[in-house]
């Protein structure tokens, strides 16, 4: 019995549904914005994290984060951008992310709550998520009240008893203080300021560590590079300092108004003359101050608040493809005018940005390429310098195009401008117009030329086809062929093979111990990578926390204990029962109690201390690692 022609074509479609369902790969969808958050839920006092906030789509601006109070920024926000493309079967998708990095410290426990981040897209408004955040104690083995033997050793003297309280000397504030000071005062929403603080003293000074840095809310900030050897005189109401930079940060406010920046905390220990007892003997003719005797005080220092008043940008003069860029450039487009440019054959066009400013602020052109173009992501490419004198450096924008018919095309001229707040006026770059002739190419699927017709952009005239198709023969349909059941098959095995490979990871995950430990090399390692960045940046407290949690997180996951109950004894006997040999667990736990002693110790070896002990952690947790494989 035959059947009828649609009750064929009826049972066709329906056999063909499974094979469409597996082969279809990705539908390009328009992104909503959405400004997303990803943050800690619980941390340690005292331990550094990072909260990162993202938007999914381009022309962002104005990000505002929310007041971080009760917590201390140890450096951000960090901005960063990623972005892809794919072209799979005539369909199009992409994909792009900007990050905005923060990263933080809670020197106290408690329960805090943050609010909303927001961000402009388009002249809209959105919000992040509201989040808590939970601050426990620190481990006993990271606590600063432990006592410190090195400074228990160095305020005992000698042959003498402890100084009494009418012995211990204070510090004046006219010895020793530090200031903050910016360039300019009244400066324009996104210019570049320089804030420096600076140290004067004139007694001597053993050491000096920031104890607490300022948030600079309202500002987009970028730490610069000072030399810290690097000392002059000055005198100030008649007596002689000695001064040095401690601090250069780069800060540029984000909206107008009067901006308060907060004060920088340092901690310093200075040498002073100590008073020395009379004892009514013959040797109290030397009293003077060649033989008194000096004695180490811990003075805590504060900067004055600055009160910085942004102007807005003006409105008078502003071009119509301003998109907030403040700083000095120069802007450049080109390509390879040598080239001969063929149909189906790339063309690569290169836009760049240089000069001083907020370099990631920098946003891509808009260029209107032909319609006949095929038109790729533009890969962008930052180069920032970052020294004592400001940010500088460069955006690249590099836009791959390829042709696909021969005729004479053009490129529409555009404009791209600045504000430049050293003249006060707009800046405004006119890219002139593109003349390209396109001589025939190859085609793809051939490999023969491109007949191709003359072009004039207006899209009223449509080429002339002069290639016949491929024919197929009669009666030969793909449906039910080898090939069909083939492909089917085929993506019937990949199928199960990735439900099988999913069921797996499911219940390699449900085990969390089994996770923790797996995992326990590979987030040492990760911790020990932000350290080489801290060290870097010179960021000492942050550097010895992420040693710290490179060592005690790696026998937390290791030997599946808790870090808030996790010590040294029970350290060394989790490392022999891994059989870990008795000397290598000897040189682990002598290594903790190093880092442990560098980083509360306030008479640590600098720059050097750290180096050596990054040297030396990162050898003994590699030869550990090696020795429980």
């Amino acid at each position: 019995m035959k059947l009828p022609t649609p009750t064929i074509r009826k049972i066709q479609h329906a056999l063909c549904l499974p094979l469409l369902w597996l082969s279809l790969s990705a539908l390009a969808w328009a992104q909503e914005p959405v400004l997303s958050l990803r943050a800690p839920s619980k941390v340690s006092a005292g331990q550094a994290f990072e909260i990162s906030y993202s938007i999914n789509v381009r022309g962002s601006k104005s990000f505002r984060a929310p007041a971080f109070k009760g917590l201390d920024i140890l450096f951000g926000p960090a901005q960063s951008q990623s972005s892809s493309f794919q072209f799979v079967n005539g369909k199009q998708s992409q994909s792009f992310t900007l990050s905005y990095t923060y990263q933080l410290r809670a020197p106290q426990a408690g329960n805090y709550h943050f609010g909303k981040a927001s961000i402009e897209v388009d002249g809209k408004t959105y919000e992040s998520e509201a989040f808590d955040l939970e601050v426990t104690q620190a481990a006993p083995n990271n606590a600063q009240n432990q006592g410190n033997p090195r400074q228990a050793q160095g305020n005992a003297r000698p042959g003498n008893s402890q100084p009494t309280a009418s012995e211990i000397t204070e510090v004046s504030d006219k010895d020793l203080f530090i200031t903050a000071s910016v360039n300019k005062r009244s400066p324009y929403v996104g210019e570049q300021l320089l804030l420096t603080y600076r140290i004067h003293t004139a007694i001597p000074v053993e050491q000096f560590s920031i104890y607490k840095t300022p948030s600079n809310k309202g500002f987009w900030t970028e730490e610069l590079k000072i030399e810290p050897d690097e000392q002059e005189q000055e005198v100030i109401d008649n007596r002689l300092y000695v001064y040095a930079d401690i601090r250069k940060v780069a800060i540029f406010a984000q909206e107008a108004g009067a901006h308060t920046l907060e004060p920088m905390e340092v901690e310093a220990l200075a040498q002073v003359q100590a008073p020395r007892r009379r004892s009514r003997s013959i040797f109290d003719m030397f009293d003077d101050a060649f033989f008194s005797p000096t004695q180490t005080v811990k003075k805590n220092l504060r900067s004055k608040a600055l009160v910085i008043n942004a102007k807005p940008l003006p409105a008078q003069g502003k071009p119509a493809s301003f998109d907030g860029l403040v700083g000095d450039y120069k802007i450049d487009f080109q390509y390879d005018k040598n080239q001969n440019i063929k149909a189906n054959e790339a063309i690569t066009f290169t836009f760049s940005v240089t000069g001083k400013g907020n370099i990631e602020m920098i946003h891509p052109p808009q260029i209107q390429f032909p319609p006949d173009f095929e038109v790729y992501e533009p890969k962008i490419t930052h180069s920032k310098q970052v020294s004592s004198s400001g940010v500088s450096g460069s955006a690249i924008f590099e836009y791959i195009v390829v042709p696909r018919s021969r005729g004479v095309y053009k490129i529409n001229s555009f404009q791209y401008s600045f504000f430049n707040p050293q003249t006060e006026q707009y800046v405004e770059k006119n890219i002139p117009e593109i003349v390209l002739n396109v001589e025939k190419g190859k085609d793809l699927s051939t490999g023969e030329s491109v007949a191709g017709t003359y072009s004039n952009n207006s899209g009223d005239i449509s080429y002339i086809h002069t290639q016949t198709g491929k024919w197929r023969k009669a009666n030969q349909k793909f449906l039910f062929s080898p090939a069909f059941w083939f492909i089917l098959l085929g993506e019937c095995i990949l199928c199960a093979a990735f439900l099988l490979f999913y069921r797996k990871r499911l219940e390699r995950n449900a085990d969390v111990a089994g996770l923790k430990n797996r995992k326990a090399a590979k987030e040492a390692k990760r911790c020990l990578r932000k350290a080489v960045f801290l060290l870097d940046e010179k960021h000492k407290d942050a550097f010895y926390i992420e040693i710290s949690s490179a060592l005690w997180g790696f026998l937390s996951n290791k030997l599946n204990i808790p870090q808030a109950e996790l010590s040294l004894e029970n350290a060394r006997s989790g490392l022999l029962a891994k059989a870990v040999s008795e000397e290598l667990t000897e040189q682990f736990i002598k290594t903790l109690e190093h880092c442990e002693f560098e980083r509360f110790s306030p008479a640590s070896n600098g720059l050097e201390g750290m180096k050596s002990l990054y040297s030396e952690a990162e050898g003994i947790l590699y030869q550990v690692i090696g020795s429980l494989k």
